[in-house]
């Protein structure tokens, strides 16, 4: 496969995923006006939150299943499919689906959308070489933050004049207009390396659920328990990091308003903020890779520097200085994303030769949207029990826990490299 071909694919999957984002976060991102628009109380935030809630469930859950079901995908078809079903769910709500009926088709959204990032994965994996898939890890890495900050960036234009449906619109005509140039183009990027996809297919099948002889059944246990070691540690992590991130993205232009008495439009503007910081986070993992090796590590210093931030923010929460908060949730938002990098992009196509890229981003992608998950109904209802100074006290703890499992597993490597354990 040639370099300019191998180059055009990731392109081609960057665009899919990014724009992909647009039809995830239009909810999200107009959580403010939506609120004003439907008349919801500030005590009935998790009623507002359970769109988000039902799509970050089915998403999740539907990433451990696709993770497994993916290599048997017909993927000219299946993407395209997706993205024309997620296009059609944002279009309803911009033809004015009632409240009542979003949680529902944002719950199927979530089902669709589960699809991409494994199924993703698995391509790159399988298609590209070893120096393309350092291009398709930076390029992947980009992907969440500049997808999100294009969400947020219609959402704040369209603030502007109170017409936040308009970024639903945006959404669907994106997430076609990519459709259609995958069916397009897919099928001429990948045709010419059928024959080695077919021998590389047949390697894993081998290596992943063909008994053959016992030591065939050996790698297999082998492959088994990377599996489950991976997925064990950065399991955790995932559901950590995106518990912080995700609580930003979706409450940071809510408490903007409440607390500072921002307008609609300018809390979302200055919510972009957080996106701009996330480009960074995505360029920080990739630094940081070059000077630690290990991704638990790179892991565990995400954490600990977004500690201190999240502490920082408990005090200026108590102050009427928002600049400087807002400043603080930037700078938390990039550690989160550079830590989301590590654990979604990274380590999946750095161990796609050795296990199925698809299976391991798909199970960690899951485990992300746990934390997703829990982090619009809990950080709703706890904002609405105690207030966002209680919320943000609950995050900084929640930043020591990956902390402490980075340690251990630092200690118990390095002691393995000494000879100390493992014999």
């Amino acid at each position: 496969m040639s370099s300019r071909k191998q180059t055009s694919l990731i392109i081609l999957c960057w665009a899919v995923y990014t724009l992909a984002y647009l039809g995830r976060y239009s909810y999200t991102a107009n959580i403010v006006p939506i609120q004003e628009y439907f008349s919801i109380s500030d005590e009935n935030l998790p009623l507002l939150s359970l769109p988000t809630t039902f799509f970050f469930f089915a998403y999740g859950a539907g990433q451990i299943i696709n993770g497994l079901l993916c290599s048997r995908y017909n993927m000219k078809i299946m993407l395209p499919t997706v993205l024309f079903l997620s296009a059609a769910v944002n279009i309803s709500v911009y033809f004015g689906l009632p409240f009542y009926l979003i949680k529902y088709f944002w719950l199927f959204n979530g089902v669709l959308q589960s699809v991409l990032w494994s199924s993703l994965l698995l391509i790159l994996s399988k298609f590209l070489d070893e120096n393309h898939m350092k291009k398709a890890v930076i390029f992947m890495s980009t992907t969440v933050s500049i997808g999100t900050f294009l969400a947020y960036g219609f959402s704040a234009g369209f603030a502007l004049f109170n017409g936040f449906k308009f970024s639903f619109l945006v959404a669907a005509v994106a997430m076609s207009a990519v459709a259609v140039v995958w069916l397009a183009f897919y099928g001429k990027l990948t045709e010419k390396t059928a024959s080695v996809s077919e021998e590389k297919a047949e390697t894993e099948e081998q290596l992943l659920s063909k008994p053959i002889g016992n030591a065939a059944g050996e790698e297999k246990r082998n492959v088994a328990k990377g599996v489950f070691l991976i997925m064990l540690l950065f399991g955790v992590y995932a559901v950590m990091i995106n518990f912080i991130k995700d609580g930003l993205h979706t409450w940071v232009p809510n408490i903007l308003k409440s607390e500072y008495g921002l307008p609609d439009s300018l809390s979302i503007i200055l919510t972009l903020v957080l996106p701009v910081f996330a480009v960074f986070g995505a360029a920080s993992a990739v630094f940081l890779n070059k000077k630690i090796k290990d991704h638990s590590d790179m892991v565990g210093i995400f954490f600990l520097l977004s500690a201190a931030c999240v502490g920082g923010i408990t005090l200026f929460l108590k102050t009427e200085y928002w600049v400087p908060l807002l400043a603080l949730f930037g700078v938390v938002t990039m550690f989160m994303h550079g830590a989301n990098n590590v654990v979604t992009s990274m380590l999946p196509l750095s161990v796609g030769k050795k296990y199925n890229a698809g299976l391991i981003g798909g199970l960690l992608n899951g485990a992300c949207y746990i934390g997703s998950t829990l982090s619009q109904y809990v950080i709703a209802a706890i904002a609405a029990a105690s207030g966002w100074t209680t919320v943000f006290t609950v995050l900084f703890f929640a930043c020591f826990a990956p902390i402490l499992i980075a340690m251990i597993w630092t200690v118990i490597r390095l002691a393995a490299k000494k000879g100390k354990i493992g014999k």
